[in-house]
């Protein structure tokens, strides 16, 4: 069996694995759809190291073989995180949000991770980190319940107030999601900065108050669009870009939240003068919680959060450059990829 890895600048490669078999714990499952992350295109363009269950770690499949009570063969799930241990340091001083073996499968501590992500025809997984998809729920649709839940996290973590205005930077599938969530959350308007035209119309599709392609003329026509012009309530930043982080600084109100979720793989600086001077609070969000993955589904399937308007297209396991490509240039939103043809 084949599975495609990001090894370096813009390469890809397909590399031979066992077929993989389920052990104590864990099941193996035929992967429907894999979504491209944004953070798996960082990578592909910097060519920096990169863990290899992350490549491809937006995916749905279904259960072909498993050695665990908690799912059976036939059952559709979702590739989440595992349940808080209760046990690692973290959880026993009370803070099993933060429990280590949430992020276990990311950084390789796990001891079923996988050598490869959802980029394959098939993929051994700890069970305890697999989210049931329920049957109403489309394939496409469970293919981005992961990057919605990355999104869900964020806007749980620092909600606005009922009335808020909200600005969100960058309309990727975080952003795009965000906008809807901040909406859901009690948000009055939501703004969104984004320079790619088709990335912007998406955004308005999908609630978005008003989306401005950033610059000078944005930043005064956003400020005419909040009281006395002091700025907006609340930032999700979902970029990673600098430039967007600084004008999240400049048009928070003071007193405002900012919060980080776009990832850079280069770093972003944050200007402290521009914290003090309006006190800006600074939250940060970091994936997912297990119990999560439930809330986004219920979201997806009640129709508050709109999948359809994000799925730019499909692709097979040999076009996985075109998307990535695609994806890059801002041409598209989000592309699945279905392994296993």
């Amino acid at each position: 069996m084949q599975a495609a890895l990001i090894t370096g600048a813009r390469r890809i490669e397909r590399i031979d694995f066992p077929e993989p078999v389920p052990v104590e714990g864990a099941a193996v499952l035929r992967i429907d759809l894999c979504g491209i992350c944004g953070t798996d295109v960082s990578a592909w363009k910097a060519g920096t190291p990169y863990a290899p269950f992350l490549c491809g770690h937006e995916w749905t499949g279904t259960v072909v073989a498993t050695r665990a009570d908690s799912i059976r063969e036939g059952d559709r799930a979702v590739m989440a995180v595992p349940v808080a241990c209760g046990r690692c340091a973290e959880c026993r001083a009370g803070h099993g949000h933060r429990c280590a073996a949430i992020m276990s499968l990311a950084y390789g501590l796990h001891p079923l991770t996988p050598p490869h992500g959802g980029y394959a025809p098939r993929i051994a997984v700890p069970a305890e980190a697999l989210a049931p998809v329920p049957d109403a729920l489309s394939t496409e649709a469970a293919a981005m319940v992961e990057p919605a839940t990355v999104a869900l996290h964020a806007v749980r973590r620092r909600s606005p107030r009922l009335g808020d205005r909200v600005l969100v930077l960058g309309a990727g599938p975080i952003g795009l999601f965000a906008i809807q969530l901040a909406h859901a959350a009690g948000a009055g308007e939501v703004f969104v900065l984004e320079p790619s035209a088709p990335r912007r119309a998406l955004a308005t599709a999908v609630g978005a108050t008003a989306a401005f392609d950033p610059g000078p003329e944005a930043f005064e026509a956003l400020r005419d669009r909040t009281p006395g012009r002091l700025g907006v309530d609340v930032v999700y930043e979902c970029s990673g870009s600098q430039a967007a982080l600084d004008a999240g600084f400049d048009l928070l109100r003071p007193g405002g939240a900012l919060m980080l979720i776009g990832v850079s793989s280069e770093g972003m600086r944050l200007d402290p003068l521009a914290c003090i001077t309006k006190e800006i609070v600074i939250d940060n969000s970091t994936a997912h919680h297990h119990h999560e993955f439930a809330i986004t589904m219920d979201l997806m399937l009640d129709g508050r959060l709109l999948t359809a308007p994000l799925h730019t297209r499909t692709i097979g396991l040999d076009g996985l450059e075109s998307g990535f490509e695609a994806l890059a240039a801002g041409e598209a939103a989000k592309v699945l990829v279905a392994p296993s043809g």
